[in-house]
């Protein structure tokens, strides 16, 4: 029985000291860091209500943009809402959403809100041009109004197929 115990103490011990020694790792796969040389700056926005309930993402009509990136683009989206609760998420090329994913909102009456997302783009296909699509849902299925909102895009001036 003695030699159980110690045998598991050992076990115990190499096991902490692994979980302490991966630690580290975990956390660098859970951050990371995007740069750019910051030289552009473009907006859109929309001052006409629009309703949502589905619980699948749809694109906020009139918060597109389309513009020739490269390296780091940093979105910021600001909107007034009501209703229910509501998730927003930036689609760069209708693909890949942006940092951080989506943002939860759970408006008390009318209430505005902003946050700030980042992604990373470069060439395809000999091509910088990329779309920045603004996309909402209500998780609970009940209807949220957006009354006014905005799309505020900073990045990189693109070289590659570039109007």
């Amino acid at each position: 029985m003695t030699r159980w115990l110690t045998t598991r103490r050992l076990f115990v011990l190499v096991g902490i000291a692994a979980i302490a020694a991966l630690a580290p790792f975990a956390v660098l796969a859970a951050t990371g860091t995007f740069g750019s040389a910051l030289d552009r700056q473009a907006a859109k926005w929309r001052t006409t209500d629009a309703t949502t309930a589905s619980k699948s993402w749809r694109n906020v009509s009139g918060l597109f943009r389309t513009r020739c990136t490269l390296n780091q683009v940093t979105a910021t989206l600001s909107a007034t809402v009501r209703g229910g609760p509501v998730r927003f998420r930036i689609l760069i090329d209708d693909a890949a959403p942006m940092k951080p994913g989506s943002a939860r909102f759970v408006p008390n009456g009318t209430e505005s809100f902003s946050y700030v997302f980042v992604g990373h783009t470069g060439p395809f296909e000999a091509n910088d041009n990329h779309g920045f699509s603004v996309q909402w849902r209500s998780p609970s299925g009940v209807p949220v109004t957006m009354i006014n909102g905005a799309l505020n895009l900073l990045y990189e001036q693109g070289t590659q197929a570039c109007p």
